[in-house]
């Protein structure tokens, strides 16, 4: 048996699969599809263990889909438009740019020497403006439509790499990467209201039939829609009592609807009012109003 000399024969053989285009994919009516995709890679240094046992597994199921005869796309591309590259070119002291498109060769040579089956030819990077070009076309379509709005919230904040943190990235109370312990802090963010279509969304889901139920649980809790609770409450005017409120004067019933789909959104709902001149007049009405009830009529959305 001839010796194993990887370093000569692998470089072999990745020449040849790339001058063959062995990995690309066109389009084949012929074939059914298969799309393998893995998480994209932080170019924020080089690829390490952890890269190598995440796209083992992609590349497995690539190989399997094209030896079952499927036309598979086997793309790969880099997440590299954040805070991590950022933070990782400041603390080695380089232009964020020229540090992440460095890392990217790097990078994408040790993938290519691993001889993992990825279509180069259809490579990203979110830091391409080819790429973020669309990601702000659909992000100005979202505020257009009252989708893409701005408020205070409070976030995971790590005062040393100066970025927030996702509740996945903070390990017994530190920041996963320095260790540096998180605080809260109030921020002024950017919010989507996904809430406009939770039902839609959660609709779909039950018609997912072929994929794995722990799958769709998951997402159903994601969504997290909740029907809350419903109070009934008399409002009185002030210096009234329920025995002594008339119904011209005295609001009988409000229903107050708690919707826990997205942080907390109060409907009020009068069901049964005779005459609302009472409430106008009532310091109830105006207390009401300087906590943020807008709008008039029968239903009134009030977001808390």
């Amino acid at each position: 048996m001839a010796e194993y000399k990887p370093q000569a024969l692998e470089e072999k053989w990745q020449a040849r699969w790339r001058e063959s285009r062995a990995f690309e994919v066109d389009v084949d009516p012929s074939k059914p599809k298969f799309y393998c995709l893995e998480m994209f890679a932080y170019p924020s240094g080089h690829a390490h263990v952890g890269h190598v046992r995440n796209y083992m597994i992609g590349d497995v199921v690539a190989r399997l889909k094209r030896m079952q005869g499927f036309n598979v796309l086997h793309p790969f591309g880099w997440d590299a438009f954040g805070l991590p590259a950022e933070n990782a070119a400041i603390k080695q002291g380089a232009h964020p740019e020229a540090w992440t498109r460095e890392n990217i060769a790097h990078m994408k040579g040790q993938l290519q020497r691993l001889g993992i089956s990825y279509a180069w030819e259809r490579e990203i990077a979110t830091c391409d403006p080819a790429y973020y070009h669309w990601n702000q076309w659909l992000f100005i379509r979202m505020f257009e439509r009252g989708l893409a709005y701005r408020r205070r919230s409070s976030v995971n904040w790590c005062s040393s790499c100066q970025t927030v943190l996702a509740n996945e990235q903070v390990v017994d109370g530190g920041c996963w990467r320095c260790g540096t312990i998180v605080t809260a802090r109030e921020l002024e963010q950017w919010f989507f209201r996904i809430t406009a279509y939770a039902d839609e969304l959660l609709d779909a889901i039950d018609r997912l039939t072929d994929w794995p139920e722990k799958v769709l649980t998951m997402q159903r809790n994601w969504i997290g829609r909740s029907e809350g609770a419903r109070v009934k409450f008399p409002i009185i005017p002030a210096g009234g009592s329920p025995e002594a409120a008339s119904a011209a004067d005295a609001i009988e019933v409000f229903t107050t609807r708690i919707d826990t789909i997205y942080g907390a959104t109060f409907v009020l709902l009068a069901p049964s009012i005779p005459s609302s001149r009472g409430l106008r007049r009532s310091p109830a009405r105006r207390r009401i109003c300087a906590r943020g009830w807008a709008g008039s009529g029968r239903r009134t959305a009030w977001r808390g």
